[in-house]
């Protein structure tokens, strides 16, 4: 960590604000972005003795709608931006608002209506900083930034002489110099409009797909921190893992979200950078895991960090086995010997494929196009007849900027279809079936797609191999369903948003292309269809089809972006009922984050590992369970993840006090909870609980 001078801790006490470093809102997950909060208020906390209350993000790619709760949460009560000015299609109605998260979360935000973050403080700069002033009647203060802010330098002694001349010129506005805190401060005295929701960035939407394998890495370290911090949580073994190494592993991952690594939007050589770093992180991140084993006596234990009980296939050597874990465990894997709903696959009289097991039925014909998906609980078929799911289609990809940003609505007129060329059946197994399929991609590439039906689970599973050599060329997978739905629900960070699967105005055009993390969903009342992605995050919903972006093949500013190979997972998920009801984000985190099997010391397995707290609930999500950043306490971070207020019955063990607090665990925001076994959940509400011996204030 760099420490401040004293004499620079006075200069910049009264106008600094949190931003490390800046990063991308749309790819990291919730625990990543309190990460980026936490790290950024320790240090703000350990150089200047308190926390920053400004989230200053001006060129980040759109705004996820958790952030103003995430905000809150960490301290933070203002918000800057100005890339919202760059939209293409709609001009953003307000400079000065007040910002309203999926939770009802507010912030007071300021865009600043010069529309730029390096104004030379010309007297041209500075009237159309006064003339843009979209909320002029509510309030005419407004903020000018000047100086050259992006790569650096600052201003210039000129733009400083320019700003003292023009304070007091008649015909311009009265310019005054101040701290942004007290900016904010005077601003808060308007009557202010409220905009609820995400902050959708009308550019930049191939940000979402650019440099797959960074997002990869990105989502796969995220998960095994997961795993880490649980492991140290519950003190699985003597030789667990430092604060400091914690930090360190957290640090580089966060370092590599800024807003143009993980989003791919940098050269060649930071990518290479970045792949280093992902590197040096699995190094470090397996030889915390090897050193917790003990020297003679260990046994292998199966991480469930989940407040759920979950099921699993897994490898042994004795060929594949169904396991299940309880929840937030790590303890031995114990079989499931009989297996009541096994998985199969068989030819039919036509020549075609069948998949099935108790849940899912699926159907390829002989040339190994997907046919038909039945539900088989409500008897609904999910392909539109005629039709064909995962269905992989290339567009062409030149936009009319930025090469590696962007993607163009134009891109949807050049759709072209790749037809698989063979089946082949691959594994028969009581737990698995499998089939291959091979796809030809011309001259972009060759790609195989394995189908994978687990014994009893809800949703079947793809796995591309591409070999990819396109240039300003898009992958995509469609899945066309028979489901009517005006709106298409998407997983951002600890919560959902809603867009259109419409262009009936210009504001739903614009969302052609949409972030989100690990699963979308097309619904009705009373059914309704998923998909999940390993480590995509960009997606469409038209009509009744979902589509997820799987490669872009941008040449500039890194001209070998995402040529090579990939392996792309992703799955589709039918499901009855409503989509609260479906358990889609348990299902989603199972894909996505497969119970880790390790080896720990016997001693301590005997020892019956367990947290001090229990959450007795399926309502909620658990998305991280760590040691407090301070003292010895246990910290269990959970959030609602449909927009449904439920109570959550929880259990404290004896000897322990159980403290609500917020996400940067700040002493002084400590709630001690009283409970009656229950906690109450608001909806999208992010929950931060510190479970500790000793009783804190």
């Amino acid at each position: 960590m760099v420490h401040l001078s004293n004499d620079c801790k006075r200069l910049l006490l009264g106008d600094f604000f949190y931003r490390f470093p800046k990063p991308d809102t749309n790819v990291p997950s919730s625990e990543s972005m309190i990460r980026q909060f936490l790290y950024g208020q320790k240090f703000y906390r350990e150089e200047f003795g308190v926390f920053s209350n400004i989230l200053w993000l001006p060129d980040t790619f759109g705004y996820s709608g958790q952030l103003p709760q995430i905000m809150q949460q960490c301290g933070v009560e203002f918000f800057l931006s100005q890339k919202l000015s760059w939209n293409l299609t709609n001009t953003f109605p307000h400079n000065t608002f007040y910002w309203k998260g999926i939770d009802g979360s507010r912030v007071l935000a300021h865009f600043p209506p010069g529309d730029t973050y390096e104004s030379n403080v010309t007297v041209k700069d500075i009237l159309k900083s006064a003339r843009n002033n979209k909320d002029q009647g509510r309030t005419h203060d407004h903020m000018l930034l000047f100086g050259y802010g992006d790569g650096g330098g600052g201003p210039t002694s000129d733009m400083v002489e320019r700003l003292d001349r023009l304070q007091n010129v008649k015909g311009l506005p009265r310019i005054v110099r101040t701290g942004p805190t007290e900016f904010f401060e005077t601003l808060e005295k308007g009557l202010l409009c409220e905009w609820w929701g995400e902050l959708y960035f009308e550019m930049h939407r191939g940000t979402y797909t650019t440099h797959a394998k960074l997002k990869e890495s990105n989502r796969r370290c995220e998960f095994q921190m997961t795993d880490l911090e649980f492991l140290s949580a519950i003190a699985a073994a003597d030789k667990l893992p430092t604060a400091s190494e914690v930090e360190q592993l957290w640090k580089l991952i966060l370092f590599n979200q800024f807003h143009d690594i993980l989003p791919g939007s940098s050269i060649e050589q930071v990518f290479k950078d970045a792949v280093h770093d992902y590197d040096n992180f699995a190094k470090e991140y397996t030889m915390i895991m090897d050193r917790m084993r003990d020297a003679d006596d260990n046994t292998p234990v199966v991480v469930n960090p989940y407040n759920w009980k979950r099921a699993q296939v897994i490898e042994t050597d004795k060929g594949l086995r169904l396991i299940e874990a309880q929840p937030m465990s790590a303890t031995p894997p114990k079989q499931i010997d009989v297996v009541p709903d096994k998985a199969g696959i068989f030819k039919l009289d036509n020549g075609n494929t069948c998949m099935c097991n108790s849940i899912i039925k699926c159907v390829f014909d002989a040339q190994g196009r997907m046919i038909s998906l039945l539900h088989k609980p409500s008897k609904r078929e999910c392909i539109p007849a005629g039709s064909y799911g995962n269905t992989l289609v290339i567009h062409d990809d030149i936009p009319l900027f930025w090469d590696a940003w962007d993607v163009m609505e134009y891109h949807l007129q050049t759709r072209e279809v790749f037809e698989p060329r063979d089946l082949h059946v691959i594994l028969e197994d009581p737990v698995r079936c499998a089939v291959r399929v091979g796809v030809d991609l011309g001259q972009w590439g060759n790609a195989n797609v394995e189908v994978v039906l687990d014994a009893g689970c809800p949703y079947l599973k793809f796995k591309l191999e591409v070999s990819w050599s396109g240039k300003h060329k898009f992958l995509k997978v469609e899945f066309p369903l028979t489901v009517t739905a005006m709106e298409a629900e998407y997983e951002i960070q600890a919560g959902l948003v809603k867009r259109p699967t419409h262009f009936n105005t210009s504001w739903d055009s614009a969302r052609f292309e949409v972030s989100g993390h690990k699963w979308a969903h097309l619904g009705e009342p009373n059914f309704g269809v998923g998909v999940f992605t390993k480590s995509k995050y960009g997606y469409s919903a038209s009509s009744n089809k979902i589509t997820i972006s799987l490669l872009r093949s941008s040449t500039a500013p890194d001209a070998n972006a995402d040529i090579g190979d990939h392996v792309i997972e992703y799955a589709l998920f039918p499901h009855v009922g409503a989509l609260y009801t479906s358990a889609i984000a348990r299902h989603a985190f199972d894909f996505n984050h497969s119970m880790t099997t390790i080896l720990l010391p016997t001693s301590r397995i005997d020892g019956n590992l367990e947290l001090p707290v229990v959450i007795d609930s399926t309502d909620v999500i658990v998305q991280s369970v760590k040691p407090s950043e301070e003292g010895d306490g246990i910290v269990v971070r959970l959030y609602e993840p449909y927009g449904s207020t439920v109570t959550v019955p929880v259990r404290v063990k004896d000897g322990f006090k159980l403290y609500r607090t917020n996400a940067v665990e700040d002493v002084n925001k400590m709630e001690n909870l009283e409970l009656e076994n229950v906690l109450k959940v608001k909806p999208f509400e992010i929950v931060t609980l510190l479970c500790s011996p000793h009783m804190i204030g």
